[in-house]
Formats: structure tokens, sequence, C-alpha cells
């Protein structure tokens, strides 16, 4: 077991993704979260050859220097697995790493960029068509994590929008004991 990334690492890692990040790569650790967390519910094992080329938008980035390379590698793949085991130890616990902003009414929970990374993993993981109920689940999630549903947010009221986040939160939760529990 490696240990949890330290406060430290994860900004360390979040500037990794900024520096070599592309329009078609992970720029945050929200979105990262969502991402490692669709992958460790997958019904199918994605190994990290074909994960990160997707996490830095289709290749592996030209590093600068070797040490951003090393640090980028090691500090995804223990990223990933600390994701994994959040999930596993205590699945009725585990909390997506939302961002906030300040809203109308004071701060507001984000969940755009998780759930983008969440669609992502999905994508690279191939998610067959699921069972009704868990169908569900996943479109709480696609909502806010697809393109195609901008216009539908748009029409959306910040109220309703908060409303979702438990929506969200609880279908993360019930996708993994789907794929991992039975």
């Amino acid at each position: 077991m490696l240990p949890a990334l330290s406060e430290k690492e994860l900004d360390r890692l979040e500037d990794l993704l900024i520096t070599y990040g592309n329009d078609y790569s992970v720029l945050n650790l929200a979105e990262l979260n969502g991402f490692f967390t669709a992958l460790a519910s997958s019904p199918v094992t994605v190994i990290p050859e074909q994960w990160l080329p997707v996490v830095a938008g289709g290749k592996v980035p030209k590093f600068k220097k070797p040490a951003h390379e090393e640090a980028y590698t090691a500090l995804m793949l223990r990223y990933a697995n600390q994701v994994a085991e959040e999930l596993g130890d205590n699945i009725d616990r585990f909390e997506p790493l939302f961002e906030e902003s300040e809203g109308e009414q004071g701060m507001v929970i984000v969940m755009e960029e998780w759930c983008f990374g969440y669609m992502r993993g999905t994508q690279v993981a191939g998610w067959k068509p699921l069972p009704a109920e868990q169908d569900q689940l996943l479109k709480a999630i696609s909502l806010h994590g697809l393109e195609d549903n901008f216009e539908l947010l748009d029409q959306m009221g910040e109220d309703d929008i908060q409303a979702c986040v438990p929506q969200v939160v609880e279908a993360a939760r019930g996708l993994f004991r789907y794929f991992k529990l039975h």
C-alpha cells in the first residue's frame, strides 16, 4: 500500500498537469479524481499504458526535464492507487473531489470537472451499456460531464444544480458497488 499524496505532492501533480497540458488533457485534480474513480469502478482493468496518454490529451508529453517525467508518472500512479483505495476501503464514505467556487449565495460545489473526468474514464475503459438502474446512475454523472448537456444545464438554476451534488456522489458509489461488490 502506497502512502496517500501529501498536499504538497497534490499541488505538484496539479502543476505538472497544467504545465504539460493541452486542450485535450486533464488539467486539474478534480477531473483527474473523476477519471480515476471511473477507472477504479470499471468492470475492465485499464493499465497505465492505456490511460496515461489519455490524461495527457492523446500522447505522453515531451518533458523539459527527466525529473518532471519521473514526478508526473510516479505521482499519477500513486494518485490512481489512492483513489482506488479510498473507494475500496469504505465506499459509503467515499467523497468525490469536487471544486468549489463563489456563487450568488456563497460557496457552491462545482461538479463539472469531476464529471467530465469520470465520463472520460468510462470511455477509456470502454463501458458497455448498463442495466436500467445503473444507467440512471451514470446519467446523473453524465448530465454534468458531457458537452451534449450544456444547453440543459444552462436552463437549470444554481439551486437545481446544487441539488444534483448528492445524486452524483450516490451515483459514483452505486456504480462502484455494482461493478466491484457483487
